[in-house]
């Protein structure tokens, strides 16, 4: 009986704690889904995920191994994975993709697998509500489409989107234009209609994680809502650059109605155009200026300070980035100029066109007969580009580029060609640079963008000097415009005193212009322009006492007019002779190229006399004539078209 009795009081304490567990444990559910829910009352929940992650990892950096009782090699591989997480987080910071990948794949494992974080199937939609689009903010449904776009196009993405949705002619893409994007990708009726791939949004839980990991990413090592379109074939990003100073002054809110802060501020600019992306934010001032302290790191030789309130750098993908901040600016911002690092572009698919033989013959035989080459135009109009491809004509010479940040990267494009780059630091002058390059055998000289003085006066130098010819991009509208530019550049910085030594020098030096335009999107050579130096001819008396003693076998006499006609002709050259002339070679008639002029006699010699071997000099002829024989075919063509 006893023996009973104690088997049931042991069964009766048995039970009490089971129900005790069950208990204990439905409570811990109701608890860390109360907390879920509750993250929107304390901080937003992705902020929450970026501080557990940031908590976690620092962590895991800073844990010493030694006292744990570990193996040589245990311990070995403990701090060959902290040393591999540091660079990882550093790269990550700097843009790098595999890094990116990398440490996505930690925030995926932390977010997922941390005790105090719910996130899983049944939760992932309490801290994005992908289950219910009405509650999906602007920004999310932007970001969702980016992101799926990515998925299937890669690099092309935004380009594609743009010509999904018939988007290239808009100038903003505010949260309207946002819901109305959203609403069709979401149809598959209206998608097969418009030739989109259907179901793109339709996300399971694994690109709904993805997405959550890459928020917190671009929160936690990335560039803030910038991140996605660091991936992005586009020309140009820009940050910070719209809407007021966060605190700088109080406004009266009875005459606005809607104040925008610059961190508010995102624009892209994709073929060319600028589109201000007001649906989407950086959140707050402390995560714009985040990325504005971190953006530029990767070649920075100048530190980002009160100070020195801007720094022009470049980052791991080969974009250039300009940060600036106050008190230099008004406010805090960051543009980023994308240029493409992968092989190099072929000419022939940059110039296209009806008679793009024209130009294209044209660009080739002045980079092989070495003339010094300008390609001029706005911001946006391909230059960069154009100069990168033109690069694949240059053969069997050593190319140098003097930059204020690295951007061509050409050892990307060209990888089997003998370049070397280098920039000016706060060490190293572009002065002492332009010293170095003439003792690395260099015979070419590339300068990614003259924009000032220094760099143009490098140029003049290397060009007479250093180098056998050079070639840059500068923003100039016309050839005229360009060697005007130059001559008051090298006023400037006291090479020459007189304006006309520095017109006669810039003439000189600078052999042809080759123009671009981004005319709605079409990026298009415009022109190509020869600039022929006007050289003096003799004054009046020595023609006519050349003439004098040719006739009369004796020296002319001394001749008062004479000495006065000289004279009148000195002062005129001081004062009124124009120093050059613009000889228009090829221009862009609407929907045509056309051959305006052949380049001058002395230009066609100098390109021979450039010319190696005796089949490329006679290849060369054949070119200048086969480019006459199809402008006049443009030209039957065009004109009975019209």
């Amino acid at each position: 009986m006893k023996i009973l009795n104690y088997l049931l009081l042991v069964g009766v304490f048995c039970l009490i704690g089971f129900v005790l567990y069950l208990y204990l444990r439905d409570s811990d559910t109701d608890r860390r889904k109360r907390s879920a829910l509750s993250f929107e009352m304390e901080k937003p929940p992705i902020e929450q995920l970026v501080d557990i992650t940031a908590q976690i990892l620092n962590g895991f950096l800073r844990k010493n191994f030694t006292n744990q009782n570990l193996t040589k090699q245990e311990l070995d591989n403990k701090n060959a994975a902290k040393a591999r997480l540091r660079q990882a987080l550093k790269d990550a910071a700097y843009g790098d993709r595999e890094a990116k990948t990398t440490i996505k794949e930690y925030i995926k494992s932390i977010i997922t697998t941390n005790p105090s974080l719910p996130i899983n199937e049944n939760t992932i939609c309490e801290f994005i509500p992908f289950d219910s689009p009405q509650n999906l903010t602007a920004q999310d449904k932007f970001l969702m489409i980016i992101q799926s776009y990515l998925n299937l196009y890669g690099d092309e993405a935004v380009s594609r989107l743009f010509a999904d949705l018939e988007l290239d002619h808009h100038n903003e893409i505010n949260s309207d234009d946002m819901e109305h994007m959203f609403e069709t990708l979401s149809n598959p009726e209206a998608c097969r209609k418009l030739g989109i791939t259907p179901h793109m949004l339709d996300w399971g839980y694994e690109e709904q994680l993805e997405f959550i990991t890459q928020r917190v990413f671009e929160s936690y090592k990335g560039f803030g809502v910038a991140d996605v379109f660091l991936e992005a074939n586009i020309d140009e990003i820009d940050a910070g650059v719209s809407g007021i100073p966060s605190g700088s002054f109080v406004l009266n809110n009875k005459f606005v109605h809607k104040i925008q802060y610059s961190y508010d501020s995102l624009w892209i600019m994709v073929h060319g155009r600028n589109i201000h992306l007001s649906c989407l934010s950086f959140g707050s001032q402390e995560n714009l200026e985040r990325v504005c302290h971190n953006i530029y790191k990767y070649h920075a030789t100048k530190v980002f300070s009160r100070e020195k309130g801007y720094v022009v750098s470049s980052m791991k993908n080969g974009s250039r980035v300009v940060v600036t901040r106050p008190p230099f600016s008004d406010k805090y911002a960051f543009y980023v100029r994308k240029f493409d690092s992968a092989p190099s572009i072929a000419p022939e698919s940059l110039i296209t066109g009806p008679g793009c033989e024209i130009p294209l013959t044209l660009f080739k035989w002045f980079v092989k007969g070495q003339r010094n080459i300008a390609i001029t135009g706005q911001q946006g109009t391909g230059k960069t580009t154009m100069l990168k491809a033109a690069i694949a004509w240059i053969e069997n010479l050593n190319i140098r580029t003097q930059e204020l940040a690295f951007e061509l990267n050409l050892a990307f494009s060209y990888p089997d060609k003998n370049i070397s780059s280098f920039q000016e630091t706060d060490s190293v002058s572009a002065q002492e640079g332009l010293n170095l390059q003439k003792k690395t055998n260099g015979s070419v000289n590339i300068v990614g963008e003259v924009s000032d003085a220094k760099q143009a006066s490098h140029i003049i130098q290397t060009a007479n000097v250093a180098s056998l010819f050079a070639m840059f991009t500068h923003h100039a509208k016309t050839t005229r415009a360009l060697v005007d530019m130059f001559a008051l550049n090298l006023l400037q910085i006291g090479l020459y005193k007189e304006k006309r030594d520095a017109v006669e020098i810039s003439a000189r030096t600078l052999n042809v212009d080759i123009h671009l335009e981004n005319e709605k999107g079409y990026r298009h050579i415009d022109r190509i322009s020869e600039v022929i130096p006007i050289e003096d001819r003799e004054y009046p008396s020595e023609t006519i006492q050349k003439q004098y003693e040719k006739e009369n076998g004796r020296p002319m006499p001394y001749n008062e007019d004479l000495a006065l006609l000289d004279q009148r002709e000195y002062y005129r050259r001081q004062t009124d002779r124009n120093l050059f002339h613009v000889n228009e070679l090829c221009r862009w008639n609407r929907d045509h190229f056309e051959l305006i002029h052949m380049p001058s006699d002395n230009m066609i010699q100098e390109i021979r006399s450039r010319i190696q071997n005796q089949a490329e000099e006679e290849l060369f002829l054949q070119d200048m004539e086969r480019i006459q024989a199809i402008d006049r075919e443009m030209r039957k063509q065009f004109s009975l078209e019209t």
